[in-house]
């Protein structure tokens, strides 16, 4: 089982940063690292919609997997807000 991406410790400080997105790094990473640009650049504003996996799905020709999971990635992080039947939304700028 692979490290988690960053360490915090009990007084909630970052220990260790994530690593780079780069071009080798899993789809499903790049996807969650263009959506987050989107975010802190202002492109995507808080309650802003995401795009639907299906959008998502074609226009990185990935798997709805892969789509799905870049979206929880988003949602892990607490960066966005999934709701059943409603479409992910921006939380944070």
């Amino acid at each position: 089982m692979p490290p988690p991406p960053i360490t915090i410790d009990k007084a909630g400080a970052l220990l260790a940063s994530p690593e780079p997105v780069t071009e080798t790094s899993a789809p499903y990473l790049r996807i969650a690292a263009d959506l987050r640009a989107a975010i802190t650049c202002g492109a995507l504003k808080p309650g802003d919609p995401l795009p639907t996996h299906a959008e998502l799905m074609e226009r990185y020709d990935v798997a709805a997997g892969t789509a799905h999971r870049a979206v929880a990635e988003l949602t892990r992080t607490g960066e966005i807000t999934v709701s059943r039947g409603i479409r992910a939304t921006v939380t944070t700028p």
